[in-house]
């Protein structure tokens, strides 16, 4: 019904992922069999799953041949079918990105130029090897609070997981910064919340201008810190060593 996500030994030194996609579609619905599967609890818009591994130099065209489209799901039901065939954050390899998107948008800086991300870094051991126990349930969290419309901000465009050597990363875009930063601080409170963050654990932030500039989304972020105030919880910018 879905595709499936399984990892295949291609060499002694490396392992790639691999997508195997078995669907069949018609005007009912998708089916396993002669069995209809409905479309259930539908969801507000809906969202695409993509997979993608970091090559060694890329530019904006290459990153487009490198990408593939899992699959789009419009319903509870599906979105779940598909999650569960997915390997865990803990399980994909290293330089492997997940980007889960509303549907109709590519994840690229370039779909949302005046946009940006929030970034949230997950260390490794000291060797950069194991990952965090924690990184499966935070990517979780993150992502069906993303799909369920948790934040209440359609702005939020998508989340993306990202395995590399040393720390891996969660990282959720907004769509558009030219009206303000109230919204994009909104979405970082609800980070907050929905991760359970300590009151003093920073996050970061990048304009999409910038990655653009620098073809980095983590490469000179803005570190934050969300401290509560008496009248509201607001961000507070941190110095940047």
């Amino acid at each position: 019904l879905f595709p499936a996500v399984k990892l295949v030994k291609m060499s002694d030194q490396e392992q790639q992922v691999v997508v195997e996609e078995q669907q069949q579609e018609s005007a009912e619905g998708r089916h396993v069999g002669d069995e209809a599967v409905k479309p259930g609890h539908p969801l507000e818009t809906g969202w695409t799953f993509w997979f993608d591994k970091k090559p060694s130099r890329q530019s904006a065209s290459s990153y487009v041949e490198n990408l593939r489209n899992l699959a789009t799901v419009h319903s509870l039901e599906e979105f779940w079918g598909m999650y569960t065939h997915m390997l865990r954050a803990d399980q994909l390899p290293r330089d492997c990105n997940y980007h889960v998107f509303r549907e109709g948008y590519l994840p690229m800086w370039e779909t949302f130029p005046n946009g940006g991300c929030w970034i949230i870094r997950v260390k490794k051991d000291k060797d950069g090897y194991k990952k965090n126990p924690v990184l499966a349930k935070m990517w979780e969290s993150m992502l069906f609070a993303a799909v369920g419309e948790a934040t209440t901000q359609s702005e939020l465009m998508g989340v993306v997981l990202s395995i590399r050597a040393k720390e891996d990363m969660i990282t959720v875009w907004n769509k558009d910064n030219s009206e303000g930063s109230t919204v994009r601080f909104a979405i970082g409170e609800g980070i907050k919340e929905i991760l359970t963050l300590d009151e003093n654990s920073t996050i970061e932030y990048k304009d999409h201008s910038s990655s653009i500039r620098d073809r980095s989304t983590f490469r000179n972020a803005r570190p934050y810190i969300f401290a509560a105030t008496q009248q509201a919880a607001a961000p507070n910018q941190e110095q940047s060593a």
